[in-house]
């Protein structure tokens, strides 16, 4: 495992091996599998059982500043991000899902920008983000290299740029907010985008990051082999950690509010606010009312957890997802 990008520390504990990710992609199959009354095909099984990162890597915590990183076992698949296929009927039958979950962001976002300011997503993927911008006032553009996912948001009138970020080559301070929602955690280094996101960022712009908790995944993965826990509250962590996408921990890092201010204000940022959060929709084929009422008891029993005695009460609440906001000062 190289240095940590966030601390430059080497030394790392197991969070958990690579015979407990295999474990957690295995019941992440069969939670998939019991809320669908079939089989899903290939194309709808993307970012719902198939995944870029699987298990074949431990997950480990740096012990200097608790980031979660995956060490793989062997190298990454040699197709590449930009090449991955994506079904346009399922694209569009995930769509509306999307645009309900960024819609129910307008707070604390929406009042962070004025209307008429200039917005970037890196990472656009479907273009909900960019629709929903555009609704709130703001003139949106994003960036991805996904060939089939940007050419589904184009269709849609958006305007993306179908390439790396530093491949932009963006003018300097032009735009008054920049946004990462899903992809921040699998930037192998994420100092050179840091460092683009501030050069393209006016005085003042805002910087929003949004990753999967890392803190929320070792809280569960402590819990989970706490012979002491309950049967019964097991199983509403596996849920909880289905229907968030943290089963086999598919991502390369696990931030926190920490690592995520740690890297990020030496970069010219100073951060602003954060929140728990949660997966922005679980991309199920289908979904039967069952599944939609589970989702929102889970959802009501992580509020209720983040308030237990299980977490450590001298620190900030903690989810699956944390989000987290900056704004550009002087430059790094």
């Amino acid at each position: 495992m190289p240095a940590c990008p966030v601390c430059a520390g080497t030394a790392f504990r197991v969070l958990a091996n690579a015979r407990r990710l295999q474990e957690e992609c295995r019941t992440r199959e069969l939670f998939v599998a019991h809320r669908l009354t079939r089989p899903p095909q290939p194309d709808e099984s993307k970012d719902l059982t198939e995944f870029f990162h699987t298990e074949g890597a431990d997950v480990l915590a740096c012990e200097t500043c608790g980031l979660l990183a995956r060490n793989e076992h062997e190298p990454p698949p040699a197709q590449e991000y930009s090449e991955d296929e994506y079904d346009p009927a399922v694209m569009e039958h995930q769509y509306p899902r999307y645009l309900e979950a960024f819609r129910k962001k307008e707070n604390p976002y929406r009042n962070l920008l004025p209307r008429g300011s200039r917005v970037l997503e890196i990472g656009s993927h479907y273009g909900a983000f960019l629709q929903v911008a555009g609704e709130w006032g703001w003139k949106a553009e994003g960036v991805d290299p996904g060939k089939d996912t940007s050419r589904f948001a184009q269709s849609k009138g958006f305007t993306v740029h179908v390439a790396a970020l530093e491949d932009c080559s963006f003018p300097a301070e032009h735009f008054d907010g920049v946004f990462i929602w899903n992809c921040f955690e699998q930037i192998e280094d994420p100092r050179p985008t840091l460092v683009v996101c501030r050069g393209v960022l006016k005085r003042n712009g805002l910087l929003a990051v949004r990753t999967p908790d890392g803190q929320f995944y070792a809280l569960c993965e402590r819990l989970l082999s706490d012979a002491e826990v309950r049967p019964e509250a097991k199983d509403f962590l596996l849920r909880a950690m289905g229907y968030n996408n943290l089963l086999g921990f598919p991502y390369l890092y696990g931030h926190s509010r920490a690592t995520l201010r740690r890297l990020i204000q030496p970069y010219g940022f100073e951060m602003q606010g954060t929140l728990s959060s949660e997966l922005l929709t679980f991309p199920l084929p289908e979904n039967p009312h069952w599944v939609d009422r589970e989702e929102r008891e889970i959802s009501a029993g992580l509020r209720l957890l983040e308030n237990s005695v299980l977490i450590d009460q001298s620190g900030p609440s903690i989810g699956p997802w944390v989000e987290a906001w900056f704004r550009a000062t002087a430059a790094s």
